[in-house]
């Protein structure tokens, strides 16, 4: 299937909603139904746009990045995966870059 950017944008925003949905569940139980929103929003609002920034770099590479090539047929899970890991995929690339450079600092 031929996904247009916006299908796969929207895919990908529905995978950041999917998990800040799934850590709001989380929240609501432990706090026994007295979660804040508002409270919630305001402290993850720097997380939800890095994961949004996420899914548009993925957006703008997608014919670069191999690992989307191969998914083929499952380009469309690829990108709610994209958005709902977002944060665990920049944390990768920012300690693979920092262990680059310590490395680099060492030699």
């Amino acid at each position: 299937m031929d996904y247009s950017v916006i299908t796969l944008a929207a895919l990908g925003v529905f995978g950041v909603l999917i998990h800040n949905l799934v850590k709001l569940n989380e929240l609501n139980r432990k706090l026994e139904g007295n979660i804040n929103l508002w409270s919630y929003l305001k402290l993850e609002r720097f997380a939800i746009m890095l994961s949004l920034c996420v899914v548009a770099v993925a957006l703008i590479v997608r014919s670069e990045v191999k690992q989307l090539e191969q998914v083929g047929n499952w380009l469309g899970i690829a990108f709610v995966a994209i958005g709902y890991m977002a944060q665990s995929i920049i944390v990768t690339i920012m300690g693979r870059g920092q262990k680059f450079l310590d490395n680099s600092d060492k030699n």
